[in-house]
């Protein structure tokens, strides 16, 4: 059952007001709000949740300050975040803690919760700005990417050719940019090494090295998702339905599955129910989606619906790395990767 709000919870630590939280407050910190404010903001984010969790969302939205709005706070992408959670966490069966602290002029609300649908114990947070605007908002699993432990089952080779640069990977959200989402928290954006150091003008997708080169499958498995009509888009514009764009998603067989996102309108060479081999071509590289530039999004998670299941780290076999050849890992964002001591 879920957490009463009107009961107090005996772990309830009240980091504005509470210094044994942080063994004392030293000369020279803020002063601590009064105890009104710091239960206004316990109040209101109690509520908040109650109203995320019931589908209430329309008045969440308005109170999103412009650059949640741009993040995602809009009233679409707030139930398209309401069913995620519902798909991968389940319903919150217990509020383990809470908290409500304070940084800059935004204060913030914290419970740590357990779902019914995760082992992973969750977090859910709201900040506010002093106008009482919702300028942050999240769910997602207490602990860090990088100390998630686990060991890919698929033999992965990469999925392509040639020498790539990782734009997007690794396990510190400074490293990747998917790194506070759930589903694709381990996920990489690739794009061809040589765009690096090219400084020509770019006027149209196809001025870019990326596009159209060939993306292969990254292990044997059968066809479960193939998505080959989205509009490729300009560059002038980032967004595009769904945000994973052209896409194919490939079941290994064993609870994995690989998903190669934002590929070439009618470039796809499977359809669904097709057996693949590792390395056989599936489709061109592109720029649909939510995609500011033609790359390559991969994804391993452990379900077929991108964006919908959870992401899982992908470890790649016999790869290259900044020229030194790596037996099995992750590569991390800045790195020049190739399949192979030979390459391909």
């Amino acid at each position: 059952m879920r957490h009463d709000p009107r009961r107090p919870l005996a772990l309830l630590c009240l980091l504005l007001v509470a210094s044994s939280c942080h063994g004392g407050v030293e000369t020279g910190d803020p002063p601590a709000p009064k105890v009104a404010e710091v239960d206004a903001v316990l109040d209101r984010g109690r509520l908040d949740t109650e109203r995320f969790y019931a589908g209430e969302l329309a008045d969440l939205s308005e109170r999103m300050t412009p650059a949640m709005l741009a993040e995602g706070g809009s009233l679409d992408e707030l139930r398209t975040f309401r069913q995620k959670v519902d798909d991968l966490a389940g319903r919150e069966v217990w509020v383990l803690d809470e908290e409500v602290f304070r940084e800059g002029d935004v204060s913030y609300y914290r419970r740590t919760v357990a779902f019914d649908g995760t082992d992973e114990v969750m977090a859910v947070q709201w900040g506010y700005a002093a106008d009482g605007a919702i300028a942050d908002f999240f769910i997602r699993p207490i602990a860090a990417a990088a100390s998630v432990e686990y060991r890919t089952r698929t033999p992965l080779r990469l999925p392509f050719g040639g020498e790539w640069y990782v734009t997007s990977g690794g396990r510190t959200l400074e490293q990747n940019q998917h790194g506070r989402d759930y589903s694709n928290r381990f996920a990489y954006d690739l794009i061809v090494a040589i765009e690096v150091d090219d400084a020509r003008p770019r006027r149209e997708p196809s001025d870019y090295h990326t596009w159209g080169q060939p993306i292969l499958a990254p292990a044997a498995g059968v066809v479960v998702r193939a998505l080959n009509d989205v509009q490729d888009n300009p560059l002038s514009q980032t967004e595009g339905t769904p945000s994973i764009g052209n896409h194919v998603v490939i079941d290994h067989g064993n609870g994995e599955f690989s998903v190669l996102g934002h590929l070439r309108r009618g470039s796809l060479r499977v359809s669904v129910g097709d057996s693949v081999a590792a390395g056989r071509v599936i489709g061109l590289a592109g720029n649909s989606g939510n995609s500011n530039g033609p790359h390559l999004h991969y994804n391993l998670q452990d379900g077929p619906e991108p964006n919908a299941a959870r992401g899982l780290p992908a470890q790649f076999l016999d790869y290259v790395a900044d020229g030194e050849p790596v037996a099995r890992g992750e590569p991390v964002r800045g790195q020049v990767i190739r399949h192979g001591a030979g390459g391909d």
